[in-house]
């Protein structure tokens, strides 16, 4: 006769199976927002660790062995091999988001090739998930490649209308390759979107810049400010108004406060040096400069194309 120790054995073995199963998903979404809160927090490598647990944990256990008709969630990545078994693996819908966030994260630590490749790890996942082509777009576009992030754009805004940071970052793409028409039409519907999100204004008044719509500019600036007071960007936004109206002192305000916010903004040390350098404060200028190319040596090429400018023009 078996004693009633012996019997409970499998029993309680089921019963923590069951309820490792049922923990699996909740602790996948936990580590999933404890990274979205380190990215934030711009704790990048805890956040791709993070992240990087998700993925473990929301794979786990999940293969199921269905007829391959059946669908979960319309999210379900099938291999080869799962084919020939007549077996499909479904991933919890945490894993995509959890390799398109991490993409974003691995981009942070300058790991392009990872960032995409993990953006895209995250489409064969779901190829309806939005975010992942905003997010290689996004690579792509500080890569340089402005055609293929304009068309990972196209494709976010095509999948989820209502993806206010798609038509954001197509703007700025469309700003880049000389469509204005377009851009502003970008940016004024991410707007629309999401009308408390302080960087969309920015980005409408750097184009409006451009357009030759300084006031309309300022106003973008302003309303930025009064929405997130301590964003770096919606200073250094404003400075550069100021800078192109040639109202230097409120620029060097500006510009001041930026990199007080942020001390490793280096494209606001560049501006505040040019600000510094019209403002005949030649040695604080150089520190600036040296400073800006310090913390983003991709800006000593147009720090080089300043300097020939300003010798340019000095010469005259």
């Amino acid at each position: 006769m078996l004693s009633h120790r012996r019997v409970l054995i499998p029993i309680l073995l089921g019963l923590l199976t069951l309820t490792a199963s049922a923990q699996g998903p909740r602790e996948a979404q936990s580590r999933f927002d404890r990274g979205r809160e380190r990215y934030r927090k711009g704790d990048f490598d805890g956040a791709i660790a993070e992240f990087t647990r998700a993925i473990e944990l929301s794979q786990r256990g999940s293969g199921h062995k269905l007829p391959q008709s059946q669908k979960w969630n319309a999210q379900a990545y099938v291999s080869d091999q799962e084919r020939e078994a007549d077996r499909i693996v479904f991933i919890d819908r945490v894993t995509a988001a959890s390799y398109a966030d991490r993409a974003l994260a691995r981009y942070r630590k300058n790991d392009w090739e990872g960032a995409i490749a993990d953006c895209d790890r995250a489409l064969a996942i779901n190829p309806g998930l939005d975010e992942a082509y905003s997010n290689r777009g996004a690579i792509r576009w500080a890569k340089g490649d402005l055609d293929d992030a304009l068309s990972d754009f196209d494709q976010a805004i095509r999948m989820n209308s209502q993806n206010a940071q798609a038509f954001d970052n197509r703007g700025k793409v469309r700003s880049l390759k000389g469509d204005k028409i377009g851009a502003l039409a970008d940016f004024n519907q991410a707007i629309r979107l999401r009308s408390d999100h302080a960087e969309f204004y920015c980005d409408r008044g750097q184009a409006r810049l451009g357009s030759r719509d300084p006031q309309g500019a300022r106003a973008d600036f302003e309303h930025a400010i009064e929405l997130s007071p301590r964003l770096p960007l919606a200073y250094y936004s404003r400075g550069s108004f100021w800078y192109q109206q040639q109202d230097l002192n409120r620029a060097l305000a500006d510009f001041n406060r930026a990199i007080e916010l942020d001390p490793s903004y280096a494209i606001a040390y560049l501006f505040r040096g040019l600000t510094r350098f019209a403002l005949g404060r030649a040695a604080e200028a150089a520190k600036d400069f040296s400073e800006s190319v310090k913390i983003d040596p991709s800006l000593e090429r147009t720090l080089a194309q300043i300097t020939a400018k300003l010798a340019e023009r000095h010469r005259e």
